[in-house]
């Protein structure tokens, strides 16, 4: 929601700022010296919610409420105010006002007033949306009224029935989109009458009479959709209403082609005869698992880099939305449900609900991005490695020496990356594996080793480099250890056979 504050004493209002911070993440709040300035952006940003002081310089709060409630009159309104009398509250009750807060302002106050008319708002504007299906025929009619038609018959004419979807579903819309209709009707022949009706901030309808009974392909689509599309990212879906086909059910069928067709990050333009189908996404699971193994392993830096490849992945990919963002939430529960198998603990992310929401308010692949950074990562806040169980730790520790054992590594190194004690590494090890980990670091490398001088390689020096020994003495010395002969007879060996 956009939320208005405004307050003219300046360490009042940085005491707002400071108190209101915690709604910031879920709304937009906007703080202004003075009416005026709320004024000014009262068109553009819209607010949902205005509170403000009753006593300023200029227009004082009373005033504003006025206005605000002149351009809007859902606009909810609170008062802070030292001046708790009668006249006071009279005047603002004749204006709208919906509550009060005395100054000096409590925390406690403020958070329940501000708390109340939220949850207000939020449920207001659901039943609003839950009514915008069944009255969509109406609001249709109503435009039509004000041009003296009939509402029977303009139900039962045939139209080239344009939805079109501005941005997102809900993208807060932070500048108002002009269509410049005269360049629509420039397309049209005399007998084609056009109308424009705005649904909501991100639905608006273009009706394009019929009476010709023209097939879609006779209609010039591609220049309407230029036209409609030249103010920003804008998705289009066009079909013909039959005569016989009310139109809430038009309305309801092209919506559902859209949720369904509609593109991610680039305008679309689509019809009941060119829609975009699912693909194939099999390869970027492969990403996702790898991303699973460095949350588990809790190498950030290396998931921010594997979530760089998948969004590029997926932006290359041109999926439907609906397809993209089913992708990404059962990534989400795939990730859960593999981290929760290999820790034998519960895995929960409280706000994983609010996450899924902000989706549709994206409109680039760069948000994605951000969106999947913040995600994974508050699921590693909550996968420490503290919490994985013994039994689960050791095989990663293995696995690192597979993968790193040609490099100087140390028992020390994966405990500080890992954030646990190496005395309590060591212990699991030596109970999980009969080693000590120089013991079982130093068998992994004398393998290696062997498989190198199985494929033939002669250098001893050289294949003692390879896995991880400087100094070809020590190679030697260790190898004979191990195996029992020196790298010399081994090759020996290995030649008779």
């Amino acid at each position: 929601m956009n939320v208005f504050i405004v307050e003219d004493e300046y360490w009042a209002l940085l005491e707002l700022q400071t108190l209101l911070k915690k709604y910031e993440s879920n709304h937009y709040i906007y703080y202004y010296e003075n009416g005026e300035d709320a004024l000014i952006d009262l068109e553009e940003k819209q607010p949902d919610l205005l509170i403000t002081d009753i006593t300023m310089p200029g227009i004082d709060g009373l005033q504003l409420v006025e206005k605000v409630k002149a351009f809007d009159e859902k606009i909810e309104c609170i008062l802070l105010t030292v001046h708790d009398t009668f006249e006071y509250a009279k005047k603002g009750i004749q204006l709208g006002v919906t509550d009060y807060i005395l100054k000096p302002i409590k925390k406690l106050t403020l958070y329940e007033t501000i708390d109340a008319q939220i949850q207000f708002i939020g449920e207001r504007k659901l039943e609003e949306t839950e009514k915008q299906h069944w009255s969509i025929n109406k609001l249709l009619f109503q435009s039509v009224n004000k041009k003296n038609y009939d509402m029977e018959r303009f139900n039962n004419q045939s139209y080239l029935f344009n939805y079109i979807l501005i941005e997102n579903w809900k993208t807060p819309i932070s500048k108002e989109y002009k269509f410049d209709i005269n360049k629509v009707e420039g397309l049209l022949t005399d007998t084609e009458k056009c109308w424009f009706l705005s649904v909501d901030e991100h639905r608006k309808i273009l009706l394009i009479a019929n009476p010709e009974q023209k097939y879609l392909m006779d209609y010039p689509i591609n220049e309407i959709y230029q036209v409609l599309s030249g103010v920003g990212q804008v998705h289009v879906c066009s079909q013909l209403k039959d005569v016989n086909v009310p139109l809430n059910k038009c309305f309801y069928e092209t919506e559902q082609l859209m949720d369904k067709h509609k593109l991610f990050g680039e305008t679309t333009i689509l019809d009941p005869f060119h829609l975009p189908k699912d693909k194939d996404i099999q390869d970027l699971w492969s990403n996702v698992r790898i991303i699973e193994n460095k949350i588990r392993d809790h190498q950030f830096a290396a998931i921010s880099v594997q979530i760089n490849e998948l969004v590029a992945q997926l932006e290359k990919s041109k999926l439907p939305q609906k397809q993209l963002f089913r992708f990404l939430i059962d990534m989400y529960y795939a990730i859960i449900y593999k981290l929760q198998q290999s820790t034998s603990k519960e895995i929960r992310i409280n706000e994983s609900n609010d996450y899924f929401d902000q989706l549709e308010t994206f409109t680039t692949f760069e948000q994605i991005k951000e969106w999947l950074n913040d995600l994974l990562n508050e699921i590693g806040k909550v996968t420490s490695h503290q919490d994985i169980a013994p039994k689960h730790l050791i095989p990663m520790v293995q696995s690192w020496i597979n993968d790193s054992y040609s490099q100087n590594i140390t028992f020390q190194q994966f405990a500080d990356e890992h954030h646990v004690s190496v005395s309590y590494l060591s212990r699991e090890f030596k109970e999980q594996t009969s080693m000590t980990f120089s013991e079982y670091l130093s068998n992994v490398r004398i393998d290696k080793a062997k498989k190198f001088f199985d494929k033939g390689m002669e250098r001893t020096a050289e294949v003692g480099e390879l896995v991880g020994y400087q100094d070809p003495k020590h190679f030697r010395t260790v190898f004979k250890r191990i195996t029992g002969i020196t790298p010399k007879d081994y090759k020996k060996i290995q030649k008779r056979g």
